[in-house]
């Protein structure tokens, strides 16, 4: 990507219309997080996802939220299970 120079300028603090600080404020709303989030992709066999569709729509959730939903929680379990699972150190 080639770099391009720019010059700015400060125009301070400047009133926008309601309509379009909305529409700013949105935007920088999906910006932060779009920075916020990292994107996770894995192949799957067709009926593996064939079932988890099917859990998800008896959940009432789109499968990708369900997908997310199930691994977060696993992990939190797992974290739990192995925690309880070390030996306490003696106080």
């Amino acid at each position: 990507m080639a770099r391009e120079d720019y010059e700015i300028e400060d125009l301070g603090t400047v009133e926008l219309d309601p309509e379009t600080d909305a529409k700013v404020s949105r935007m920088i709303a999906e910006a932060d997080k779009e920075i916020e989030e990292t994107r996770v992709s894995f192949r799957w066999g067709k009926e593996q996802l064939a079932i988890v569709r099917r859990a998800a729509e008896q959940m009432g959730v789109p499968y990708q939220t369900f997908i997310k939903m199930c691994v977060y929680q696993r992990a939190l379990d797992v974290l739990k299970d192995v925690k309880a699972a070390k030996p306490q150190d003696a106080a």
